[in-house]
């Protein structure tokens, strides 16, 4: 019988769940993004997978040049039992019989045993030469591509931490906005009991309290959001708590961007691959010198296999081959195939490159902007600062409307939350030219 639980109960079980999930993780403190990537690089699945493609492409590259010289030694044993020998007629006068007559003679043994070993090496294969050379390319760009998915993950890794630090930012502003709201509503409804204000005054205080409570719920359910994104990056097996302060990167800086070769290398690594991969094809049309031999015994008798009486034959030879594989419409569809991919990687190689010139530069100008916007918002929050103040102390005097001092508390507000999040993007732009310089 199926039994359908109450919402209550299946609440209870996933605080539970989570509750254990929780415990299971390592909590850790981070104060910068060189601490959290430490342990990324620990943890993240990603890096355990490329060492396994490093291992395979070393393999490979090992196999190629054992394989240059392709040595073989087919080995064989042949038993024949032949049932029925074959008769042939020669001609009688051979035994002595009468000319012009035919005598049925049987000839071989019946049980035949053959044992062979036949070592094979080849002395020139260009192909197989070539082979090397392209497993050398695959293990650097394997390696190159690694460097690739590293880099992707340290961006990724960025714009999360980043997006918690600024997230954690606005909440410490929130928490010190939502004091203020309640200080307000205090001296509204100290005055409204003194039958000087009105009770629509404490509910417009009432409103921009809740207001501001709801958005530090929607910030932490964000933060959340977000917390458990970063996890992922250490596969859940870490809880981490950011712990960094924005202001440290209020001051100006000065970084020089470097031209960035990862993603450019790579793609030369491809074309240098499919080069290789042409000549690879365009060798096997070359002939294949090899050595070449045979070792063989051979045991017959009419009694059965290997009996006393039987006769032993032993038969060698070594000497050289020379092999050539007419061309094919496949292969030479395939190289012609290969060229034009090669063509198209050129073209994207030079594509790459502006790119990369172009990014150094983007780096820099989303940097300098990000310093030039934190300038801008703080010079407006010191002068929202000091109209909320100003508005304050009129208001305590009588002097100025309470939507004029709620008015300028959002736009402190606003003015606060813009700050935290242009000091992000400083920290957020910094970080970008400091790992594309790594990379």
């Amino acid at each position: 019988m199926i039994k359908i639980l109450g919402s209550a109960t299946l609440s209870a079980l996933l605080i539970f769940g989570l509750n254990r999930q929780a415990e299971a993780q390592e909590k850790k403190t981070y104060t910068s993004l060189t601490e959290v990537w430490n342990d990324v690089r620990q943890y993240n699945l990603t890096f355990k997978s490329a060492q396994i493609q490093t291992e395979l492409a070393n393999l490979a590259y090992k196999t190629s040049v054992g394989n240059v010289i392709n040595p073989r030694m087919p080995v064989t044993l042949n038993l024949i039992d032949n049932t029925r020998l074959q008769s042939n007629f020669i001609p009688a006068e051979i035994f002595g019989g009468p000319s012009g007559s035919f005598r049925e003679v049987t000839f071989g043994q019946q049980y035949n045993t053959l044992f062979s070993v036949q070592p094979q090496f080849d002395l020139v294969n260009m192909s197989s030469l070539a082979q090397i050379k392209s497993a050398k390319i695959n293990k650097e760009l394997t390696a190159s591509q690694n460097l690739l998915n590293e880099l992707q993950i340290y961006e990724n890794l960025n714009v999360t931490y980043h997006n918690i630090l600024s997230l954690k930012g606005q909440k410490d502003i929130l928490t010190k906005n939502i004091a203020i709201a309640e200080q307000i509503k205090n001296i509204v409804t100290n005055r409204h009991q003194e039958g000087v204000a009105r009770k629509q005054d404490v509910n417009e205080t009432e409103v921009n309290r809740i207001n501001l409570l709801d958005k530090m719920e929607q910030l932490e359910y964000n933060i959340q959001i977000q917390e458990k994104m970063l996890a992922l990056f250490f596969e859940n097996n870490i809880l981490p708590e950011i712990n960094e302060n924005l202001d440290v990167y209020a001051l100006e800086n000065i970084f020089s961007v470097n031209a960035g070769n990862a993603k450019s290398r790579n793609v030369a690594l491809q074309s240098q691959m499919l080069r290789q991969d042409i000549k690879t094809l365009q060798y096997q049309y070359y002939p294949i010198l090899s050595f070449t031999s045979s070792f063989n015994w051979q045991n017959l008798s009419n009694d059965f296999f290997f009996a006393t009486n039987s006769s032993g034959i032993s038969y060698n030879f070594i000497g050289l081959k020379l092999g050539w594989d007419f061309p094919t419409v496949t292969r030479l569809s395939n190289i012609k195939n290969k060229q034009y991919q090669l063509q198209t990687l050129e073209l994207n190689e030079t594509h790459v490159q502006k790119e990369t010139e172009t990014k150094a530069e983007q780096l820099t100008i989303e940097y300098q902007k990000a310093q030039s916007q934190y300038k801008n918002f703080k010079a407006i929050l010191d002068l929202e600062s000091d109209t909320y103040q100003k508005n304050l102390n009129q208001y305590q005097e009588n002097i100025l409307g309470l939507d004029r001092l709620l008015i300028s508390q959002n736009d402190k507000l606003n003015s606060q939350i813009n700050v935290v999040q242009s000091l992000a993007n400083i920290a957020f732009a910094k970080h970008k030219i400091i790992i594309h310089n790594l990379y």
